[in-house]
C-alpha cells in the first residue's frame, strides 16, 4: 500500500472519531451529572430551608386557679343621717365640730328658748285656774248647786289646757337637737346664729363602724355575687380588709349596666376614713387557665384577640382566647389547649398556615 493511502487512511479515521466524540464522550460522563444534579437539589431545598421564617416558642401549660376579678369601688359610711330641726329658732349654740365623735343624746344645736318660755307659763298659769273651776263645779254638782253640763264644760277646757302645755313643752324640748346615734359629725353644722326652720339641716352623723365598700359590679358577674359571702378589698392606701357582702341592687345604673355592691367591713377604733378608692375583689368560680404576658397577644386580620401558636410541622396557628383576669406580670387566659407551644416572639409577623423554623425559649417566672 502506498504511502498516500495510508495517511488518507488515518485521516478519515481522526475525522470519524471526532465526529462520533460527541455521542461517545457523553455517555461517559452522564454519571458524573446526575450526582452533581441530585447534590444541587438538596443544596436548593437546604437554602430553601434556610429561609423559613425563625420565631421564639415556649410551651405553655394550663393550671387551675380560683378566678379573682377586681372592681373598682370607695369608702362609705354604712349609715349616715341627717338631724334636722323640728322647730323654728336661731341657733344659740352648737357643741361639736366636723369630724367630731358624737354619742346617741349628745346636744348638736340648742335653739332659743325665750318666747316659749313666756308661752310656758301661760299655758301652766292657764291648766291651773282649768283646774280650779272644775273642782268648784264639780262640788257643787255633788250638791245639786251646779248642772252636769257645766262640769263636761269645765273638764274639757281642762283638758285643752293640758294639750295646749303638753305641746309647749314638747316645742321646748325640740329646741335641742341631739344625736340619734353613735357616730361622727360629717360636714359643717348649723352654727350659731343661724336661723332654722322646722326641717332645716342642724348637722349630718355618719356611722364609721362598720365601714362599707361600694363598687359597681358588670351585670355580667352578678351571678357570681350573693348577699352573705365573704369578700375581700384593697384599698389605696395599703391595706386589706375582709368583711361580706350585705346589699345587692335590685337595678342597674342605666348608664353604666352595672349594680351597686356593698362590702361591709369591721372599722374598730374607726380608723378607715371615708372615701378612699378600692378594689373589691369578687371571687369567681374555678377556671383552668394559661398565665401569658400581654406581649405575646396579637389581633388576627379581623380584630379578634389571641395569640399565635405552633402545631404539627411547625406550622403557624391563630388562637382566640379570652382574657378572665389581669396582674402586674400578666394575664389569664382561657381558649387554648391544655398544652401550647406559643409563640412569644415573632408572632406579628407570620401568618396562619406559614411553615416557620422554630427556637424554644426558657419559661417566664410566674
Amino acid at each position: 500500500m502506498s504511502k498516500s493511502y495510508l495517511w488518507s487512511a488515518i485521516f478519515a479515521l481522526a475525522i470519524i472519531g471526532w465526529f462520533g466524540s460527541g455521542y461517545v464522550l457523553p455517555a461517559i460522563g452522564d454519571g458524573d451529572k446526575t450526582a452533581a444534579g441530585q447534590k444541587q437539589k438538596e443544596e436548593a431545598k437546604a437554602a430553601k430551608l434556610a429561609k423559613l421564617f425563625l420565631v421564639g416558642v415556649r410551651e405553655s401549660k394550663a393550671v387551675e386557679r380560683v378566678n379573682v376579678f377586681p372592681v373598682r369601688g370607695i369608702t362609705e359610711a354604712s349609715r349616715k343621717v341627717e338631724v334636722r330641726a323640728r322647730t323654728n329658732g336661731i341657733v344659740e349654740k352648737q357643741s361639736f365640730d366636723d369630724g367630731d365623735k358624737v354619742q346617741a343624746g349628745d346636744l348638736l344645736c340648742q335653739l332659743d328658748t325665750g318666747a316659749r318660755k313666756a308661752q310656758m307659763a301661760r299655758a301652766k298659769a292657764a291648766l291651773a285656774s282649768a283646774k280650779r273651776d272644775l273642782d268648784a263645779t264639780t262640788k257643787l254638782a255633788s250638791s245639786n248647786f251646779a248642772a252636769k253640763a257645766k262640769v263636761a264644760s269645765d273638764k274639757a277646757a281642762m283638758e285643752l289646757a293640758q294639750a295646749e302645755l303638753a305641746q309647749i313643752e314638747l316645742d321646748m324640748k325640740w329646741t335641742q337637737i341631739r344625736s340619734p346615734i353613735v357616730g361622727v359629725l360629717r360636714g359643717k353644722p348649723a352654727q350659731s346664729g343661724n336661723y332654722l326652720q322646722s326641717g332645716s339641716m342642724c348637722a349630718t352623723v355618719h356611722v364609721m363602724d362598720p365601714l362599707i365598700v361600694a363598687a359597681q359590679v358588670p351585670e355580667r358577674l352578678l351571678p357570681n355575687v350573693t348577699e352573705g359571702m365573704q369578700a375581700g378589698a384593697k384599698l389605696v392606701t395599703g391595706e386589706i380588709i375582709e368583711g361580706k357582702i350585705t346589699s345587692i341592687a335590685m337595678a342597674s345604673d342605666r348608664e353604666t349596666r352595672t349594680f351597686r355592691v356593698e362590702l361591709e367591713v369591721a372599722n374598730t377604733g374607726e380608723k378607715l376614713r371615708e372615701g378612699i378608692t378600692s378594689e373589691l375583689y369578687i371571687n369567681l368560680p374555678k377556671v383552668v387557665a394559661h398565665k401569658l404576658s400581654a406581649s405575646a397577644l396579637t389581633l388576627s386580620d379581623d380584630g379578634k384577640l389571641g395569640v399565635r401558636i405552633v402545631v404539627d410541622g411547625n406550622k403557624v396557628k391563630f388562637a382566640p382566647i379570652e382574657i378572665v383576669s389581669q396582674e402586674t406580670d400578666g394575664v389569664w387566659v382561657t381558649g387554648l389547649p391544655e398544652t401550647a407551644m406559643l409563640i412569644v416572639a415573632g408572632q406579628d409577623f407570620v401568618v396562619d398556615g406559614q411553615t416557620v423554623e422554630v427556637e424554644i425559649t426558657a419559661a417566664e417566672a410566674s
